[in-house]
């Protein structure tokens, strides 16, 4: 009879694995654990004794690692309770979506105990077998590090896809580190963390028997390979975040970041609203008056009003832009005359309202801005009902915005909230010439959580993998400017130790009202880098062969069975 420990170590081992993978992200922010996390799980898998089949023990396993790791990592969810006006939305949410997204985990544990199993042989003593268990786990590790890379590529696409807090996003302060994100996207660092991993897991296994059973050491061709990727990457970062473009022009840009509450933003209280109004307003021109700006820029639906209504119109012609030739970019909603339709936007405009560009929201977010299936799901709409009353409608147009200096033409790239994290969505803006991309948000959904810089830190990567600047302007949460090689820091020759970010000086806080100017380097004729021309192919090809290796598992074990 099996002892309570031998029978639920496994469990608590899965469980570990997924609590030290989300202290990797905010608000913790302990990305060491980057390159340990998996080793209680693999354990598991791999050395625990099943009671059942075991690609139902590892997909067991995988998902209360999983379940884990996202009930952590997304407990900003349970935010929406205050928007929503019950705590059980808020939980709800949370459990959903937890257990929605564990699946990918049990997938990879069910791979991982089957035909990505580390057995370790025992050396055959009559044969010089030098290099034999490195093989095999580094046919291990390359499985597995396949495995988890599709799946993590699966994850950013189906049901419109949530891909945030990927393992190469613990990896946002190694820029060297993660600069070949421009070749393989940040899913493709999911195979490059994973193989990293599994090798150092099993070198320290085959050290402990190795010491144990032989009283001598053999050589480590895994690990030497293991070594030489990330010391291959670290070589590839370091021209990368040294270069500068051959021309380039400068803008002179402003992001307003005003803090303001939801409640305040559409209350009922038409002083408050009119607050919001005037202090746009008064920040604006105050600056734009004080000293030349090329671009200023609000966030997310910034004022409470759809850019159609004729107040509004008054409002930017009169008092805000006034003819002067700055551009104003800022979050808007927008309505169709018959007021069927409503659009997330982003409104471009210079001296008058007559000058409008603007873009229209695709990738609208399940719950945030429409209920899918409303009418035929009723807990979908218990959870968002109070919040979203009527759907958004998306966009359809991939044209970027334009802006002018010096008889230079600049593209902007418009991403609104969550589309900064959707790097298939951001790729399909990229073209020859000079861009950047600009990101307006509204995390105060989320209030003072760790939602607005997990979002912040997820869209970094953009900036890497298509070597365009980003400028984001936030309600509240991160606003600021990223360079093409994922940095915040200025690198005009200034020696601030703080980044070009709102917050504040003393507690770093950046849940701050704010104003940031910011001058942003566009490269004249920047690259169309190997990621922006093949997209995820890298992490869609292992992932098929992660899923034809485990077919062939299966046919083989299927095969046996039969001749026994």
């Amino acid at each position: 009879m099996k002892s309570s420990f031998t029978t639920f170590w496994p469990w608590l081992a899965a469980a570990l694995s997924g609590v030290l993978l989300a202290l990797c992200y905010p608000p913790f922010d302990a990305g060491g654990f980057v390159w340990i996390w998996q080793g209680p799980l693999l354990t598991a898998l791999w050395f625990a004794k099943p009671e059942t089949a075991r690609w139902k023990h590892g997909m067991q396993l995988g998902f209360v690692s999983g379940f884990a790791f996202f009930l952590i990592s997304i407990s900003w969810l349970t935010e929406v309770s205050r928007v929503a006006g019950t705590v059980w939305a808020g939980i709800g949410a949370l459990l959903s979506l937890s257990f929605y997204l564990a699946f990918y985990f049990a997938a990879f544990g069910a791979f991982a105990a089957t035909a990505g199993r580390w057995i370790i042989r025992k050396p055959d003593k009559s044969k010089k077998d030098l290099f034999g268990q490195s093989i095999d786990v580094l046919k291990v590790a390359f499985l597995n590090g396949a495995a988890w890379c599709g799946l993590e590529w699966l994850r950013g696409i189906l049901f419109t896809g949530f891909g945030w807090n990927g393992l190469g996003v613990a990896l946002k302060d190694q820029l060297l580190l993660v600069q070949f994100a421009d070749v393989i996207g940040i899913t493709g660092y999911g195979f490059v963390l994973m193989f990293a991993g599994i090798i150092t897991y099993a070198t320290l296994v085959r050290l402990v028997l190795e010491v144990k059973e032989r009283k001598r050491l053999r050589p480590h061709l895994d690990f030497a390979l293991g070594v030489a990727m990330i010391i291959g990457l670290f070589l590839y970062g370091i021209p990368k975040v040294s270069v500068a473009p051959k021309e380039s022009i400068n803008i002179q840009a402003r992001i307003m970041q005003l803090n303001i509450p939801l409640e305040d933003k559409w209350s009922e209280d038409i002083k408050l609203r009119q607050k919001i109004i005037f202090d746009y307003r008064d920040l604006t021109r105050t600056f734009t008056e004080l000293a030349p700006h090329d671009l200023v820029l609000w966030p997310e639906t910034a004022i409470p009003g759809h850019f159609s209504f004729p107040w509004v119109q008054k409002y930017f012609n009169d008092h805000v832009l006034k003819g002067d030739d700055f551009y104003l970019l800022t979050g808007l909603e927008d309505s169709t005359l018959q007021g069927d339709k409503v659009f997330n936007t982003i409104t471009l405009m210079q001296g008058s309202t007559e000058t409008y560009q603007m873009h229209r929201k695709i990738h609208l977010v399940p719950l945030g801005e429409y209920i899918p299936f409303r009418n035929s799901f009723p807990l979908l709409k218990w959870i968002a009902g109070s919040i979203i009353e009527t759907d958004f409608t998306p966009g359809d147009s991939y044209e970027p915005l334009e802006i002018e200096k010096e008889g230079q033409r600049i593209e902007i790239l418009p991403l609104i909230c969550f589309e900064d994290t959707v790097p298939r969505h951001a790729r399909k803006f990229i073209g020859e010439g000079p861009q950047i991309f600009v990101n307006v948000t509204n995390d105060g959904w989320f209030y003072e959580s760790a939602q607005p810089t997990q979002h912040f830190y997820n869209a970094i990567f953009r900036c890497i993998e298509f070597r365009r600047p980003m400028i984001r302007a936030a309600n509240t949460g991160v606003s600021g400017f990223i360079d093409t090689r994922g940095s915040t820091f200025d690198r005009h020759g200034h020696t601030d130790d703080f980044p070009r970010i709102i917050q504040d000086e003393v507690s770093g806080s950046t849940y701050i009202r704010g104003s940031l100017p910011g001058r942003v380097e566009v490269d004249l004729n920047p690259p169309i880098t190997l990621y922006a021309r093949f997209g995820d192919t890298f992490s869609i090809a292992l992932g098929i062969v992660a899923l034809g290796f485990a077919l062939l598992s299966f046919l083989r074990s299927r095969k046996q069975m039969t001749t026994l």
